[in-house]
């Protein structure tokens, strides 16, 4: 599969570069950090430079977790100055943007995400329940929502033809939240799904699947271009 190279991808943006702020999650990082390499990036050649930062040549690496990358990226900008770009996953970028629509971000480049080990070969946030048909959620239902995609899990809920008619009390969690419906806490819940592992082992189905995920490499220079633009 093509990987656009990382440094091409900084030099478009006309500006210098100097920091690349990347995931530090486990499941993220994993693939995140194999197609960055892919992407001509020598992670095995970085250097420690302190908690959570890496030097490779005169790259700074900031190691953040994916949900935060976005308002990071931004937060240099506004208060630093200084534009760095953000590697991240689109799920967790459109996320960003419904809590901060008036944000100033935008997206530099896509890089497809394709695991031929994953379910559905790519994260995708799933609607799920324990027989995976939509009749059995009852109108008034108690649903577990990953915390990580609160904003983009009520607009599904919202607008799905699927779930016109019922009734959600909402519960966020930041982890085990297919385990809040085996157990019947919750009578649904919304998470990602990966691997499928963790579905079968609490007996889950899917209902439906809200979205899937690539990753994005993010730049704060839409604010720039705006400012010009006055």
């Amino acid at each position: 599969m093509y990987r656009e190279n990382i440094y091409d991808v900084m030099n478009a943006t006309g500006e210098k570069i100097s920091t690349l702020v990347i995931p530090k999650n486990t499941g993220l990082k994993g693939y995140a950090w194999q197609v960055l390499k892919e992407a001509g990036l020598k992670l095995d050649d970085a250097k420690q430079a302190g908690r959570n930062k890496l030097k490779l040549g005169g790259l700074t690496l900031v190691l953040k977790r994916g949900e935060d990358i976005p308002q990071l990226v931004a937060d240099y900008a506004a208060i630093r100055s200084e534009v760095v770009l953000g590697v991240t996953g689109d799920d967790l970028f459109d996320e960003f943007k419904f809590r901060v629509p008036k944000n100033t971000l935008q997206v530099e480049n896509t890089y497809d995400w394709f695991d031929e080990n994953a379910r559905y070969f790519r994260p995708t946030l799933c609607f799920i329940n324990m027989t995976g048909n939509v009749e059995d959620v009852p109108l008034e239902s108690r649903i577990a929502i990953n915390g990580k995609y609160e904003l983009t899990s009520r607009a599904y809920l919202r607008g799905s033809p699927l779930t016109q008619g019922k009734k959600f009390a909402e519960t966020t969690y930041s982890g085990d939240i297919e385990l809040t419906v085996a157990e019947g806490t919750n009578d649904c819940c919304i998470d990602t799904v990966y691997t499928r592992k963790t579905l079968d082992e609490n007996g889950l189905k899917v209902i439906q699947k809200i979205r899937f995920s690539d990753l994005v490499v993010i730049s704060p220079l839409k604010k720039k271009k705006a400012f010009l633009e006055r």
